[in-house]
């Protein structure tokens, strides 16, 4: 990525760890220095947002508590054997933010701060309502995103 690539892209790391990735950041920095490339990085994480903090974390456990273990047991390679890790299952082991609207908004305005990151791309639970409820109650409350304009 540092020679040839514009972006690079990383998966967050964790559960509600939303500057885990900073290493890999670093980490691109110093090759890049060595090209003279300017080189960002686009993370990857899942949203699962709710009214409260309790809420979303209740809906995170109910997805790892109906994870078919058997299927995902099947074979132990490759990312199989992250998925199979308790805070992977659901998530193919990327980051995922889990949270109220407010605590979401706070840990992206945390991942904005990370130099070098170019972007985040989310995923969510629910697509529709997930980026749904991204527009109009997580966006909103971001510092990083206070800028934009608001139709």
């Amino acid at each position: 990525s540092a020679k040839w690539a514009d972006y690079a892209f990383c998966l967050g790391k964790g559960v509600n760890t939303p500057t885990a990735f900073a290493s890999n950041n670093d980490r691109l920095a110093k090759f890049t220095a060595q090209t003279g490339r300017d080189v960002s990085v686009f993370v990857l994480v899942m949203v699962i947002a709710a009214e409260t903090d309790q809420e979303a974390m209740a809906k995170w456990r109910c997805y790892n508590d109906g994870v078919d273990l058997d299927a995902i047991a099947v074979n132990t390679d490759t990312n199989v054997r992250q998925l199979a890790a308790p805070e992977g299952a659901v998530n193919i082991n990327m980051g995922t933010l889990i949270g109220s609207y407010e605590s979401v908004a706070r840990m992206l305005d945390d991942m904005a701060q990370v130099p070098n990151t170019g972007g985040v791309l989310l995923t969510f639970d629910d697509f529709i309502e997930g980026v749904e409820a991204f527009g109009t109650r997580i966006q909103p409350l971001m510092k990083s995103r206070a800028s934009i304009a608001r139709l």
